[in-house]
């Protein structure tokens, strides 16, 4: 019994040290969603997961959520990308937009994949990002700024 599960605990390791090696350049990060001034929108708590598994298959995956805002509405959540200014100097470029709805309540979830290839010119370099949700293409919530490095 005792071997059988040392046995285990040994596959579960092996199995799981490819994982914990996945983000080692860019560690997955949690940003909260904050109103803006001026915004007409309420805000319980909203934030953007995002996750960078560096696979084949996904090079990212980043999960929005708002909770309390306003009921029935619909957002879209912008992806700005500073590049090569990690503290978001200068213009930015819209990387993506996703739609988030939210329900009677005000909550509501989304995400995004990105998947392979990233363009060669922004690989190996930091850069800063930052996410906006808007309604009606008016800005309500956004997040801080951050240096994301990709590999």
């Amino acid at each position: 019994m005792r071997l059988r599960l040392l046995l285990v605990c040994v596959l579960l390791g092996l199995v799981s040290a490819p994982l914990a090696e996945a983000d080692r350049v860019y560690h997955s990060e949690h940003m909260d969603l904050m109103r803006v001034v001026g915004s007409t929108d309420p805000l319980h708590k909203g934030f953007v997961q995002n996750i960078h598994p560096n696979g084949p298959n996904v090079y990212a995956h980043e999960i929005y959520v708002l909770s309390g805002a306003l009921p029935t509405a619909t957002y879209t959540v912008h992806l700005l990308v500073h590049p090569f200014s990690p503290m978001c100097a200068g213009a930015s470029t819209q990387f993506a937009v996703t739609p988030l709805a939210t329900n009677r309540s005000g909550n509501g979830q989304a995400d995004l994949f990105i998947r392979p290839p990233i363009p060669a010119p922004i690989r190996n370099a930091t850069h800063g990002v930052r996410w906006e949700v808007r309604r009606d293409g008016v800005l309500q919530y956004a997040t801080a700024c951050t240096p994301v490095t990709l590999d």
